[in-house]
Order: C-alpha cells, then sequence, then structure tokens
C-alpha cells in the first residue's frame, strides 16, 4: 500500500477532501493494521502519522493514542494500555469527546478484560458505568 502512495503525484496527495495526503493515509493505515492485530506494523504507521501531524491535530492524536493502547493491549500490556487511552482521551477538550473519538474509546474500553488494571480510570474519563 505504501509503494501506491509514493505513486501519487503532488497534486493527487494536497490536504483537501479530494486529495489524498501521505498524514491521512498513515491515520487510516493505523487503524487497519490495529484491526487486523499486526501491531508491529501499526506502530510504525503511528509514528509516521504523528510525525506528519501538526500541532494541535487535537482528534488525530488522540485517535492514534488509542490505536496505540489497541495495540499494547493486543500485546498483553493492558494496564498500560487503559493509561494511554485514558490520558488521551482526558486531555481532549471537551468538543472533541464525541463522535469518532468516543465511539473509538468505548469500543477500547469494552474489549479491555474487567480485570485490568486502569480500565476503572478509563471507565471515568468516559463517564461510562465500570
Amino acid at each position: 500500500m505504501e509503494e501506491l502512495v509514493e505513486q501519487l503525484s503532488p497534486q493527487q496527495r494536497v490536504n483537501t477532501w479530494f486529495g489524498y495526503p501521505t498524514q491521512k493515509h498513515y491515520v487510516h493505515m493505523s487503524q487497519a493494521l490495529t484491526l487486523l492485530g499486526q501491531t508491529s506494523r501499526a506502530y510504525e504507521a503511528q509514528t509516521r502519522a504523528l510525525d506528519l501531524s501538526r500541532a494541535p491535530s487535537l482528534m488525530t492524536r488522540a485517535l492514534i493514542a488509542i490505536d496505540r493502547a489497541s495495540c499494547l493491549a493486543h500485546d498483553g500490556e493492558r494496564a498500560q494500555a487503559a493509561h494511554v487511552a485514558a490520558q488521551a482521551y482526558g486531555d481532549l477538550p471537551a468538543s472533541y469527546r464525541a463522535g469518532l473519538t468516543r465511539t473509538r474509546a468505548v469500543a477500547f474500553y469494552r474489549a479491555l478484560p474487567e480485570d485490568t488494571s486502569g480500565r476503572r480510570d478509563l471507565a471515568e474519563v468516559l463517564e461510562v458505568a465500570a
């Protein structure tokens, strides 16, 4: 997939509704690879997406952090994963705590085993019943 993106012209990579900028590619790759459980490749895509994201990019950075938390959980680091997700979501302004970021954070929370250390902290940030 990366090879195909490299073949796009500068006009095709513009950051508009009609373009497919490299940053957007890596954000999407992060999510896809995370869902596939390909964590080493997902971590690489996450790092690249963050490198290409301009500050503050609050929503993008939160989504990448939730992907990273999912990868950590997949790799057996559930307590760290819960902490990463809680911090990412908790640091968002209220106006960003809806829609896609909330949906992804809640889905992550529900996928964590109930005995995961830090899961209750994530529940508090999400304001869901633990």
